[in-house]
Order: structure tokens, then sequence, then C-alpha cells
């Protein structure tokens, strides 16, 4: 209804009969779509819904080479801070399982840890900004390995956003 309401005024301007505003409105709407096409926002964010900034990471199978031949890979750190999202992986999802690893940045006092979002599935991390692939021999790599935890983005899905909150 918005888009009509805003060419109302126009129609009414050239002189344009309500009968032929619906035509004209049809052929308006189709070159809209075809000059400014709705892009698909396929990707994974991450949302910070906590009161603390967090460091977070994402783990996945990708493809490695023109034989499709696939491996794993982890890439972090995204600092997010609160009541913000990054986006973590910017290609539309191909797998129905994608790994996750994050921390709360705040300093520990004895009232309050740090949040800590982690699990059972081992990929390799840095202490600084890092993109691995292969999920073994960490440490002899020069990597460290941390506990991911999984999620399942369900089938066929391209976008996906995981919220972390205080109560997780």
């Amino acid at each position: 209804m918005l888009k009509k309401r805003l060419f109302t005024p126009l129609f009414r301007i050239l002189g344009v009969s309500p009968p032929a505003r619906a035509a004209s409105m049809a052929v308006i709407l189709g070159l809209m779509g075809t000059v400014c096409p709705h892009q698909a926002q396929a990707a994974m964010v991450f949302c910070n819904k906590t009161k603390e900034p967090i460091e977070a990471a994402i783990g996945y199978r990708d493809t490695v080479d023109d034989d499709n031949h696939e491996d794993w890979f982890s890439e972090g750190w995204w600092r997010i801070e609160p009541g913000q999202c990054s986006r973590v992986y910017s290609d539309p999802l191909k797998q129905r399982f994608y790994f996750y690893y994050a921390a709360g940045l705040s300093t520990p006092t004895p009232e309050h840890r740090p949040f800590l979002w982690g699990g059972k599935y081992e990929f390799c991390t840095d202490t600084k900004a890092f993109r691995v692939q292969g999920d073994g021999n960490c440490d002899a790599r020069g990597y460290k390995a941390k506990g991911f935890q999984q999620v399942d983005v369900g089938v066929n899905i391209r976008d996906y956003t995981l919220d972390f909150r205080d109560d997780q």
C-alpha cells in the first residue's frame, strides 16, 4: 500500500484516471522489480543480546577445490557489542550444521563470570583474527583447540541468525 500511496499524487498531477492507475501501478512496480531487485541477504549472522561485549568464532564445512573436496574451517574473532550483530559467514548457507564459540569480554568478578558458549566439537582458533583450514593437529600447527557448540540451521536454509543471550 505504501507504493500505491506514494504514486497517487503523481497520478493526480498527470491526470491519470482511477481505472488507468491500476494498470500504471502494475507497469511501475514491474519496472521497479527489474531495476531495483531485492538482493538476498543469505548469510550467518551472530547477534549479541547480552549486556556485555562478546568475541565469537564460527566453524563450518566448505569446498576447498574445483573437485568439490570439503574440509573444516574455523574463523574468528568478531567483537560484537551489546545490541549489535555481525555477519560471520557471507555466502548462502550450504550445510545443515554450523558451529560457534563465543565468550563474554567483561572482567570477571566474584559476583559475575563472563558468558561462555562452547561445546564438544573441537576447532582450531588463534589469539588474533584467524581463518584456519582443518580441525585437527591444532597445537602442532600453532593454534589452540576450543570446543564449539553445534547449531542445526535446518535443511535448505540460506541464512540464519544466532542470538547470544544472557540466559543461555
